[in-house]
């Protein structure tokens, strides 16, 4: 077989050149699939977030208000922990996550027992939700002894061997001067931390803070000061601000600079998310709960009553957090569903024959009352 060589040329990738959308080595795409996490898609080439190659685990996003930039971040917390495994501290000012992180299957943790949730051994996502403090200073209070606690506890090594993220979505102005957020920056590195923050404003972020993250997420930027302040930190040619001025909703622009030395730029088409199953909790009794993802319930309601009848349940549910399974059956009797199309329905949900049988009865008597 005749082999052809090329004179200075190690691989195949340094034969390849990327449009000016793209400068990643051909290699990191590869090598990232096997440590790193998928962002989104690029020329039909994936974006993986790799943190082996990078200077640092912190990591910027911004971004116009709807560009995408809030969607990154959930999917972020998410995937670092469900793929890499990664601690998560989640830091929210506005309760904006609430909802999200209680779909992802996590809990609201008091902030005076954080640390105790960052130590068990699995890793988790430990969500502390600051808006329940009341006002803005006591919030900041209470992020600042948060970060403060954290550093000692990342200094004495008592996470030593996890890798931990702290979050921080939009609260880097109330933070700004925060010495231990500084310390996270700054030290973060060696201990296995990484600072995830973000802005609408890059104009407003401390330039220091803004070197210290390897890694850039930028969606559509539109203030002329912040694009010439990006500009300026990052070497761009008016090409590529020009770029960025112009993404779409759900595009981005990924930096990242490389101990190589080398600074990536990747234009991601669209992020790619990470789905969660709603879920549809019934009440069985008067204490027993269990929960249910909407799709399923979606599925086997459908072929049993039809929409209409899916439809009423589902806004019930919504109306009252749950939906009483002794309620459910009343009103498929009442829409004439067959007793045996029922049964067979409620066991496809994973429901016992017990509860099944007593739920039942409930209802029989309910509807005997009326």
């Amino acid at each position: 077989m005749r082999t052809t060589t090329f004179a200075g040329v190690d691989s195949v990738s340094d034969l390849i050149q990327f449009p000016d959308l793209s400068t990643q080595d051909l290699e990191l795409v590869f090598s990232g699939a096997a440590k790193g996490v998928l962002v989104g898609r690029m020329h039909n080439l994936p974006y993986f977030l790799d943190f082996e190659n990078a200077i640092n685990p912190h990591i910027f996003v911004c971004g116009i208000t709807g560009s995408g930039k809030t969607y990154l971040m959930k999917n972020l917390m998410l995937k670092l922990n469900k793929i890499l495994g990664s601690k998560v501290l989640l830091l929210d000012f506005t309760g904006e996550y609430a909802e999200f992180v209680e779909l992802a299957g996590e809990s609201q943790v008091d902030a005076a027992v954080f640390e105790e949730q960052l130590g068990r051994g699995a890793a988790g996502i430990t969500y502390i939700n600051l808006k329940r403090c009341g006002s803005e200073k006591a919030r900041v209070t209470a992020a600042e002894e948060i970060l403060g606690r954290l550093s000692e506890k990342m200094r004495a090594g008592d996470t030593r061997g996890d890798r931990v993220f702290v979050m921080l979505d939009e609260a880097w102005k109330l933070l700004g001067t925060s010495k231990a957020l500084q310390m996270l920056l700054r030290e973060g590195r060696k201990y296995g931390y990484g600072l995830i923050f973000s802005s609408q404003l890059i104009e407003d972020i401390d330039i220091a803070m803004l070197s210290n993250a390897a890694t850039l997420f930028v969606f559509r930027l539109q203030n002329k000061q912040g694009l010439i302040k990006l500009a300026s930190n990052y070497g761009l040619s008016l090409k590529r601000v020009e770029i960025i001025q112009k993404l779409g909703v759900g595009s981005c622009v990924a930096m990242q600079m490389r101990t190589s030395g080398k600074r990536d730029f990747c234009v991601i088409e669209r992020v790619h998310g990470m789905e969660i199953d709603e879920v549809v909790r019934f009440r069985v009794g008067v204490e027993m709960q269990m929960e249910i993802t909407k799709k399923k319930f979606e599925e086997v309601m459908d072929s049993v009553c039809g929409r209409e009848i899916v439809t009423i349940a589902l806004g019930v549910a919504e109306r009252n957090g749950y939906i009483d399974l002794s309620a459910l059956i009343e009103l498929l009797m009442e829409n004439r569903v067959p007793r045996r199309k029922t049964l067979s329905a409620l066991r496809k949900l994973g429901i016992d024959e017990g509860t099944i049988a007593d739920s039942f009865a409930v209802a029989v008597s309910s509807m005997a009352s009326k």
